[in-house]
């Protein structure tokens, strides 16, 4: 029999390394909505929020149709994937529910890809773009739903704002630990996220978009793997 903390910090690292991978999906996604879909964030609701404020306030250098589909994609995404990342059982790192969940996530994100491939890269700002941020967006709600679901044993993957509060905080108090280095390594994938998926458009735009779902298919591969219960620790 191995040895049953062995085990169970193995499980901690799959499961940081899975919200890594998930944080670096994130920031991909992200950028990807921003600058080939329309102008909207596929995962930031506050910022499409504020986007429809000033769009409902008469500013028209931001339409209001991008960051409305994306806020109705993401919304109906986060109500579909609760029974799905509800469900119980499997001897993983994280639960089934969750995997699945992660899983059908992936499937979203590449039909997405494939689909704006075939279309031969849509304009930006035209129709067929805009309504590809509704299963993107949707994509994104089903992550952070799946991850929400973990409770303490997750950790943000696409919303950061309080991350980084906290983090930053902890620093200024120059309290003991006050700079969490696992949170910092989160907003580092998120980062490289948004930057690689950029450098990938600019060499390949033909594959760019195909980046989230290979990194989100990864983050399930490395959660399934193993065989302990536990999954990592992490603020919520």
């Amino acid at each position: 029999m191995p040895d049953r903390e062995a085990v169970d910090e193995g499980a901690r690292r799959r499961g940081r390394s899975a919200l890594l991978l998930l944080s670096f999906a994130s920031g991909a996604a992200d950028v990807l909505a921003v600058v080939a879909l329309g102008g909207a964030f596929a995962g930031i609701m506050t910022g499409n929020l504020v986007l429809l404020g000033a769009a409902a306030a008469g500013e028209r250098s931001q339409g209001v149709w991008a960051p409305a589909l994306a806020l109705a994609g993401y919304l109906v995404g986060t109500v579909l994937a609760v029974p799905l990342a509800g469900r119980k059982g499997g001897r993983r790192v994280w639960p089934r529910g969750a995997l699945l969940c992660l899983g059908v996530e992936a499937v979203v994100l590449a039909a997405v890809a494939t689909v704006w491939t075939v279309a031969d890269r849509p304009d930006p700002g035209g129709t067929a773009a805009g309504l590809l941020l509704v299963p993107l967006s949707a994509a994104m709600g089903a992550q952070a739903t799946a991850v929400l679901s973990l409770g303490r044993k997750g950790a943000p993957t696409t919303f950061f704002t309080s991350t980084l509060t906290t983090m930053v905080a902890g620093f200024a108090a120059r309290q003991p630990g006050g700079v969490d280095g696992w949170a910092l390594a989160r907003l580092a994938c998120l980062f490289a996220g948004a930057c690689g998926a950029v450098l990938v458009r600019g060499v390949a735009p033909e594959v760019a978009l195909f980046l989230p779902a290979v990194l989100v298919a990864a983050a399930v591969v490395v959660a399934a793997g193993g065989g302990g219960d536990e999954a990592p620790s992490g603020e919520a």
